[in-house]
């Protein structure tokens, strides 16, 4: 009985750990049918989710069609060392550590051409298989970046959305934001260009 107990607070301890390492891991994608008809056209929805959000903290939320199957999305994001290749904003990836689920990336990203380059260090959630792929910033730049990417299929298609959380620390003007939306909008395209290409 104390086994079970002992084992039983592990995996309260674990579930509880991983819910504030991973946040806002449960919601489940949602597509509305104005972004289904944007979608079809071959467009990136975007919406500002920073609204919702506590104070200092930014988000955003693209969504786009890709004509490949889940699992092959799913390949071209959880191939990260690939990244380099066909997203330009991405400058190196280098899987550092892997252990079970989890990967440890140092990667080095400029995200728009106003800002410098920066250096990071992610841990990449890959225990969702072929549904979503969650990150957080361990070190480098910015107080708190953090996001997923999620799939989910589509009439033998797959909409994937791409959630990103930031604090800069730092105030970031809109032009600014601005330029970073614009490069998500790119980082979609190019997944979909990859999944669909190859």
């Amino acid at each position: 009985m104390k086994k079970i107990f002992r084992l039983l607070s592990i995996l309260l301890v674990l579930f509880i750990a991983s819910s504030c390492f991973f946040p806002d891991s449960s919601a489940a994608m949602t597509i509305k049918t104005s972004e289904i008809a944007s979608l079809k056209k071959g467009e990136v929805v975007q919406k500002s989710i920073t609204e919702e959000l506590r104070k200092g903290l930014k988000g955003s939320e693209s969504k786009i069609l890709i004509d490949a199957s889940v699992k092959k999305v799913w390949n071209v994001i959880d191939d990260k060392e690939n990244f380099p290749k066909f997203i330009h904003q991405v400058k190196k990836a280098e899987v550092i550590e892997e252990k079970n689920s989890l990967q440890k990336v140092d990667a080095s990203i400029k995200l728009c051409k106003l800002l410098p380059m920066y250096n990071y260090i992610f841990i990449f959630d890959r225990s969702e298989t072929y549904k979503r792929i969650k990150f957080r910033k361990v070190d480098g730049a910015f107080k708190e970046l953090f996001g997923y990417f999620e799939m989910m299929p589509y009439h033998g298609k797959t909409i994937l959305s791409y959630r990103i959380y930031s604090d800069p620390g730092f105030c970031i003007p809109e032009f600014i934001c601005k330029g970073l939306r614009g490069d998500a909008i790119k980082v979609m395209e190019a997944i979909k260009t990859e999944a669909e290409n190859n």
